[in-house]
C-alpha cells in the first residue's frame, strides 16, 4: 500500500484538502483542533477510484514546527504539494520545496488550493508562478491541480491524478531487511506500547522479534494494524502501527524498529551534500547543524572532504553525529542550521560505515564518490579498504545478500570471509613477503611461525587461517599447526658448522654436553634444526644424542637382552660407558618410546622394540 506525504506552507489547506479526499481529519490533538492548525504529523487513508489503497502523511507547514515535518516528509517517496491560490508563493513553500528537492521526491502532485477564493487569471497566474519555482527542482514537470476543498471542485481530477501517480512510481523494494523510522510511540491501557511509522526494506510478521535502535531494546510484535486492519503481516513501503510486548519506556519518535541482527548503527557517515541555492551565506565546517533522517533529528557537525567542483554542484561530506542511529546506503537526508533554524542542505549517504580517515581527504572524496554508483560498488569500495570482510557482515554493512548479489560479482569466497581479488593478492604478497625475510634470516628453521605471523599482519586467527589455506591451494606456500614455509624451502642443515656439532657430539659419546651448552658453542638456531632433522635425537629437556648413536644403543640392548635378559640401571651404565646421570633420562626416553619396558628395577624389550 503506497503512502504519500504532504508539503506547503502554513494555512494552505493541506489538512482540509486530506479530509476532503479521505473523509478524516488528520489532525488528532486537541490544541490543532483549538487552533486551527497542524502542529504534529496526522494520517489518514483512501481508496482511489481504481481500487488502490493509499496511506497519507500529514505535516505541519508552520516554520516553528519544521522538524515535525521532516519527520514525515523523510520518510515517504511520493508527495502532495500543497499551495493556496489566495496567498501564493509562500515562505514554506519554498522551504518545503527545498527539502522535497533534496530527499530526491519525484513523485509528486502540485496541488492549488482553495481556488474558489481567486478568479481564473490569478488561478492562472499562481499555476505559472508554481511551474517556474518548480522547474530546476526534482518536482519539474510534475502536474498542478486546482481544487476547492470546499466546494469539491477538482477532487475528482486529484484522484485521477494520485492514482497515475501510483501507477508511475515503483514498488518499495523487499530486501529482506526491515526498517521502520519510528514517528509515534503510545500506549494502549491493558496492550502496551504502540509505535507507529512507515516500513520500509522487508515485512515484518506477528510474534515475530524485533528490536529498537540505538538502544537495542529486544521486543516481540503483539499485533500489527494498518488502517485499522488487523494484519498478520506487513509489507514494504505501508503504514502501520505495532503493538508491542517487552518494548521498554526509553522507545520514541526517532528510534528504527528492525528485524534482530539486520542494522547496525553508525555514528558517522560519507556524504554527498548539496545546498540550498537562496542562501545568503555559505556552510562551513565550523557551524552547528541538525541532521535529518527517517523520523530522526541529530545534532551533527561536517567535515569538507571536497567542496563543490562548480556551482550547484554537491560537495562530499563527513558527518559527525551527537548520537548514533540506523543510516543505510543511499539513505536521503537534511542538513539545517542550528542557529539560523533554515534548511541550509541535503543529499545522500554515500558511506554509512566508514573506516577511518586517513591522509588525503580528496582520496577519501573520490572513494565516496565510487561507492556511491550502487550497491556492489560499495562493497567494493569497503573491500578495498578492510581487504576482508565477514560474509555475515555484509549484509548489515551494505544490504546485499551474500546468498544471492554476490555470485554476480567478481570476489573471492573464502569458508567464512569474502574478498576482492585485488585485496586477497595485496594480503598474499605481504605475507610471503614475511615468509621469505623469515627464511632468509633463519635458514636453519622449517618455517616462519604462525605466531609471528599472525602478530606481524595483526589478522585475526581464522582469517589468517582461511587465506592460508587459500594460498595452499594455489601452491604458494605450505602451512603446517605451527609454522609456513614456500614450497621451494629447504632448510640449509648440511654446514660445516653441523657436521662440528655432529663430531663433538661423536667424541662426547654417552655423556655429551647439554643442549644449553651445545646451543652456546655452536648455536641454537643449528642445534634445533638438526634435532628437527631427526638427525639428533633430544632423550630430555636437556640432552640429545646422534640418531646414529641411538640406534647403535638400542642394537647393544637387545642383544644383552637375548644373551642374559633383562637388565638394571647399573648395568647399562657399564653396557654404554657414563653415568647414572645421564643413563636414567636416556633409559626413561626409551620407556616412553616403548622400545624398553620396565618391570621394577628391571628393563626388558617393549612392545616397539
Amino acid at each position: 500500500m503506497p503512502v504519500i506525504g504532504t508539503a506547503g506552507h502554513v494555512d494552505h489547506g493541506k489538512s482540509t484538502l486530506v479530509q476532503a479526499i479521505t473523509g478524516i481529519d488528520p489532525d488528532r490533538l486537541a490544541e490543532e483542533k483549538r487552533r486551527g492548525l497542524t502542529i504534529d504529523l496526522g494520517f489518514a487513508w483512501l481508496k482511489t477510484p481504481a481500487g488502490r489503497e493509499l496511506g497519507i502523511v500529514d505535516v505541519p507547514g508552520h516554520e516553528r514546527f519544521i522538524k515535525n515535518m521532516l519527520a514525515g516528509a523523510g520518510s515517504v517517496s511520493m508527495n502532495l504539494f500543497v499551495v493556496a491560490a489566495n496567498e501564493g508563493w509562500m515562505p514554506q513553500s519554498q522551504e518545503h520545496l527545498d527539502i522535497l528537492n533534496l530527499l530526491g521526491i519525484e513523485a509528486a502532485i502540485v496541488v492549488v488550493t482553495k481556488s474558489d477564493l481567486v478568479d481564473p487569471q490569478t488561478l492562472a497566474e499562481v499555476k505559472a508562478t508554481i511551474a517556474e519555482r518548480i522547474s530546476r527542482t526534482a518536482l519539474a514537470g510534475s502536474p498542478i491541480i486546482s481544487v476547492s476543498a470546499l466546494c469539491g471542485e477538482g477532487i475528482d481530477e486529484l484522484l485521477g491524478e494520485i492514482d497515475a501517480l501510483i501507477e508511475r512510481t515503483d514498488e518499495p523494494a523487499d530486501l529482506g531487511r526491515p526498517r521502520l523510522w519510528i514517528d509515534r510511540v503510545f500506549k494502549i491501557k491493558g496492550s502496551g506500547t504502540v509505535v507507529t511509522g512507515t516500513l520500509a526494506g522487508g515485512g515484518l510478521n506477528t510474534d515475530e522479534l524485533v528490536e529498537v535502535l540505538p538502544g537495542h531494546a529486544k521486543a516481540r510484535i503483539r499485533s500489527i494494524q494498518s488502517h485499522r486492519r488487523q494484519l498478520e503481516h506487513i509489507g514494504p513501503g505501508n503504514r502501520t502501527a505495532l503493538n508491542l510486548v517487552g518494548a521498554d519506556e526509553s522507545v520514541a519518535r526517532g528510534d528504527t524498529l528492525t528485524a534482530v541482527g539486520a542494522w547496525r548503527t553508525s555514528d558517522r557517515l560519507i556524504a554527498s551534500l548539496g545546498f540550498v541555492e537562496h542562501l545568503d551565506y555559505v556552510p562551513t565546517q565550523r557551524g552547528a547543524y541538525k541532521f535529518h533522517i527517517g523520523s530522526v533529528e541529530i545534532d551533527a557537525t561536517l567535515r569538507f572532504l571536497q567542496s563543490p567542483q562548480s556551482e550547484g554542484e554537491p560537495a562530499v561530506v563527513s558527518i559527525r553525529l551527537a548520537r548514533p542511529t540506523v543510516i543505510d546506503f543511499r539513505d536521503h537526508f537534511i542538513i539545517r542550521d542550528s542557529g539560523r533554524k533554515l534548511t541550509v542542505g541535503g543529499g545522500f549517504v554515500l558511506e554509512p560505515h566508514p573506516g577511518r580517515l586517513r591522509g588525503d581527504t580528496a582520496v577519501a572524496a573520490a572513494r565516496a564518490r565510487l561507492a556511491a554508483v550502487d550497491r556492489a560498488h560499495y562493497l567494493q569500495v569497503l573491500l578495498d579498504e578492510a581487504e576482508f570482510l565477514r560474509t555475515d557482515e555484509i549484509f548489515i554493512r551494505t544490504g546485499l545478500q551474500p546468498d544471492k548479489d554476490l555470485s554476480r560479482m567478481n570476489l573471492l569466497t573464502l569458508p567464512t570471509y569474502v574478498a576482492s581479488p585485488a585485496g586477497f593478492e595485496r594480503i598474499g604478497s605481504r605475507i610471503l613477503a614475511h615468509v621469505r625475510s623469515y627464511q632468509q634470516s633463519h635458514p636453519l628453521d622449517t618455517g616462519l611461525p604462525l605466531t609471528t605471523l599472525r602478530a606481524a599482519l595483526d589478522l585475526d586467527k581464522a582469517l589468517l587461517d582461511e587465506i592460508l589455506g587459500e594460498l595452499a591451494l594455489r601452491n604458494l606456500i605450505v602451512a603446517d599447526a605451527n609454522a609456513v614455509r614456500t614450497p621451494e624451502f629447504v632448510p640449509r642443515v648440511h654446514t660445516p658448522e653441523k657436521q662440528r656439532l655432529m663430531e663433538d657430539l661423536s667424541a662426547a659419546g654417552a655423556s655429551p654436553p647439554t643442549i644449553r651448552e651445545l646451543g652456546q658453542t655452536h648455536g641454537a638456531d643449528l642445534v634445533r634444526a638438526v634435532i628437527r632433522a631427526g638427525e639428533l635425537v633430544q632423550v630430555s629437556d636437556d640432552h640429545a644424542y646422534p640418531a646414529e648413536w641411538v640406534g647403535h644403543v638400542k642394537q647393544l640392548i637387545a642383544q644383552h637382552i637375548a644373551e642374559y635378559g633383562p637388565f638394571t640401571v647399573a648395568e647399562f651404565r657399564d653396557m654404554v660407558g657414563t653415568t647414572r646421570k645421564y643413563a636414567v633420562p636416556f633409559l626413561e626416553f626409551l620407556d616412553h618410546t616403548g622400545f624398553t619396558l620396565r618391570d621394577g628395577n628391571l628393563r626388558k624389550l617393549g612392545p616397539k622394540a
